[in-house]
């Protein structure tokens, strides 16, 4: 096995791991506030989630790809900018005491006032771990930051689940969120103490390298998120709340592959592909790579996901939600082509290219913009998913061009990458469909008899289509469990 995959395949074993801890204890408080909350209420979490994306890309600003990109930082340097990180945190808790009002007029929302002033205050406290996960990142260290990650989720989890029964459920989850970031920041400080503290050092001279490279990963970011949330900013604007509620349930369950199972492998990749980044053909094996083992994993579960959103949506969810069900069938596309996406932004940081992101990003922030605009005025969340794919399409398209050029990335390879899994989930996503429709002509489908019946005969078959066409990998996997008995 080369070195770039087995720098790649050890550090997925831990973030993977913390990864599935995390997921299934979202998965579970996502369907729970689903359950009890309005549709409103649920278009507010959506609003929140926005406000705070954009607060974390000015409190990371952009150095955190540079401290991992980096080959040598002086003490000096993390010194300044862990002083710099705490300085921009007071700075995001004084603009959400004074800007909430503005925030809550923009979306019409009274309550937002209150409710993003006690949101700020994780900001004030998470800055403390900031350079302590980036340096924990670059050392490869994936083994307690995983740890910390699945601590710091379950704790948050338990919060919101007894918070729920004495406060407004959307109160509960504010609070849960501001000790998920707090404790993590915490704890990540504490944890990297014995290797790296701050001193009392500020000296911006000395880290100039590293902010002119964060200042353009700043800007990337911040148009990357503002493209990818300009959805949520312009239904939350002339759609209304209860709208976003419904467009916020279907985006999160098709984009969870790619907040959740994507990072295993960026979390992985941007660090290793940052030890490799003057050879294109290590860099062009450790994408494809990453590529294929995406799409083993999310092809599947997206793809299957149109076959029974309806009876996954009603029996997890709700008849309240069945409108967002020809959503989630169409978003589908968009979370198959973010999970294909997603991966560049590793390449491109790892070349240390940060400027072309940027550049990348605002086209494509204007062209998300333009397109969206137009969709929610027709006032219809279907043309408004349609026009995502489309946008996402072009998208895609002009980003594979992009890795032809920094690492001769060749379509034909890309193709082979990708065809099995997308052969394989096709044929499961069929067979959950048939199995589906034929088990609801005996048991209802608000039951939970057809969602379970057919994700267990197609994950079954999945998992043996894997065995018989990759019988290398489970063997290897055996052996060593068998060792470690």
């Amino acid at each position: 096995m080369s070195s770039i995959r087995s720098q790649m395949l050890r550090g997925i074993k831990w973030t993977g791991l913390s990864t599935i801890i995390v997921t299934i204890f979202q998965i579970v408080q996502f369907a729970l506030l689903g359950r009890i909350m309005s549709l409103s209420d649920f278009g507010l979490v959506g609003m929140i989630t926005t406000v705070v994306a954009f607060s974390q890309i000015f409190l990371d600003m952009g150095v955190g790809a540079a401290v991992v990109q980096k080959e040598v930082i002086t003490e000096r340097s993390m010194s300044t900018l862990f002083w710099l990180n705490m300085i921009a945190g007071m700075i995001i808790f004084i603009f959400f005491e004074l800007a909430s009002p503005l925030i809550s007029d923009y979306f019409h929302r009274n309550e937002l006032v209150e409710l993003l002033r006690i949101l700020g205050i994780l900001f004030l406290i998470a800055p403390l771990g900031q350079q302590s996960q980036y340096l924990l990142q670059k050392e490869l260290r994936f083994n307690l930051l995983g740890a910390i990650e699945a601590a710091s989720t379950i704790v948050s989890f338990l919060t919101l689940l007894i918070l729920t029964f004495t406060i407004r459920t959307i109160y509960a989850y504010v609070i849960s969120q501001v000790v998920l970031f707090s404790l993590k920041g915490i704890l990540y400080f504490i944890s990297y103490q014995k290797t790296w503290r701050p001193s009392f050092v500020f000296d911006p001279k000395e880290c100039k390298e590293l902010l002119t490279f964060g200042g353009f990963q700043l800007a990337s970011r911040l148009v990357n998120r503002i493209g990818s949330n300009m959805d949520v900013i312009l239904i939350g604007k002339y759609m209304g709340a209860e709208a976003l509620g419904i467009y916020n349930l279907a985006y999160q369950i098709v984009t969870i592959p790619v907040l959740k199972i994507n990072p295993i492998l960026t979390r992985v990749a941007f660090p290793v592909f940052s030890k490799n980044q003057k050879s294109s053909e290590a860099l062009n094996e450790g994408f494809l790579h990453m590529t294929k083992l995406l799409s083993l994993v999310s092809f599947p579960i997206l793809m299957g996901l149109v076959a029974v959103s309806n009876v996954f949506i009603l029996t997890i969810f709700g008849e309240k939600w069945v409108q967002a069900i020809p959503i989630v069938q169409i978003m589908a596309i968009v979370g198959i082509l973010r999970v294909l996406m997603n991966p560049n932004g590793s390449i491109i940081l790892a070349k240390g290219m940060a400027k072309i992101a940027f550049y990348w990003d605002a086209g494509v922030l204007i062209l998300y913009g333009v397109a969206l605009l137009v969709a929610v005025s027709t006032n219809s969340l279907v043309i408004v998913a349609c026009t995502y794919v489309l946008v996402s399409i072009v998208n895609f398209l002009f980003g594979r061009q992009l890795l032809k050029w920094l690492i001769q990335l060749s379509w034909r390879n890309y193709i082979k990458s990708i065809k099995v899994p997308f052969a394989l989930s096709l044929i499961i996503t069929v067979t959950a469909y048939l199995v589906k429709e034929i088990v609801n002509q005996y048991v209802s489908t608000n039951s939970m008899g057809p969602l379970i019946i057919s994700v267990s005969i197609s994950a079954g078959l999945y998992i043996t289509f894997l065995i018989r066409i990759y019988p290398h990998y489970f063997t290897r996997w055996l052996k060593k469990q068998l060792r470690g008995r």
